[in-house]
């Protein structure tokens, strides 16, 4: 990500390789991960508080499925990144960030806002969500929620400032279903996937890959640690996902 040199930001985060690359993708929508370890929430909460100093008046949600574990997590991770001089407040119910851009860019630029929420279960989040107009959205952990949801946030991209970027950030871990079809197979231009295995974060620990890779049935080390998407098709479904895409596809003979 660009820096600005009126506040260091890299004193708080640091990219490594596959984040930075994360960052620097030009589509629009972005997925990032692909297994466990390889800082997926660090690099979604990063890139929210770089969109909002990018362009001053921009507006983001930032969320899960569930809100308690977006608390647990995504919250916790963007109170320790938000730089002090940035944070003109927190307002913990209305959920939201506003973020001070003057510091960074050294002119009278407007405030920028991160709202979050969950998507699943959060009833009041959602209703404000319906009216909302965005310049980006972050979906951590999108697995556990719906295509309707990440549709719903791609409509609110349309707050119009000068020569915005708009973005979709998702974070997951690999499984079947509306990611693997929309960012693995379908490889649409304007929709990228970015690969970060633990391997590729040197911020854990030495032995974090060894052990899971000791306590870790097969199907799970291919897919949580060398993000093999196919992995487990089978899993705990009554039927495995290929199968139901296969089915979907097939062309039937009526009353043949």
């Amino acid at each position: 990500m660009p820096r600005k040199p009126s506040i260091d930001l890299s004193k708080r985060y640091k990219p490594f390789a596959q984040q930075q690359k994360a960052h620097s993708a030009v589509e629009t929508f972005v997925n990032y991960g692909g297994a466990f370890g390889g800082g997926k929430t660090i690099w979604g909460v990063n890139e929210c508080i770089q969109l909002c100093l990018d362009f001053p008046g921009n507006r983001g949600y930032a969320c899960r499925n569930e809100l308690p574990a977006f608390r647990r997590s995504v919250l916790i991770e963007l109170e320790k990144y938000i730089h002090p001089t940035l944070l003109l407040q927190h307002h913990q119910t209305e959920n939201y960030f506003k973020i001070n851009t003057q510091p960074y860019t050294q002119k009278d630029t407007p405030p920028s806002f991160i709202y979050y929420g969950g998507l699943g279960d959060d009833k009041a989040g959602l209703a404000r969500l319906s009216s909302m107009t965005l310049g980006f959205f972050f979906i951590d952990q999108a697995e556990e929620t719906t295509e309707m949801h990440y549709n719903m946030l791609k409509g609110r991209l349309r707050l119009m400032l000068p020569n915005i970027r708009y973005k979709g950030l998702i974070t997951c871990n690999p499984a079947p279903g509306w990611i693997k079809e929309l960012f693995i197979e379908q490889k649409r231009d304007d929709h990228i996937f970015i690969r970060s295995l633990p391997k590729d974060n040197p911020y854990l620990p030495p032995d974090y890959e060894t052990n899971l890779r000791r306590d870790y049935p097969t199907e799970w080390v291919k897919a949580m640690l060398e993000g093999d998407w196919n992995a487990i098709e089978g899993g705990n479904f009554l039927f495995p996902y290929a199968q139901i895409r296969a089915a979907v596809n097939r062309e039937l003979c009526i009353g043949g």
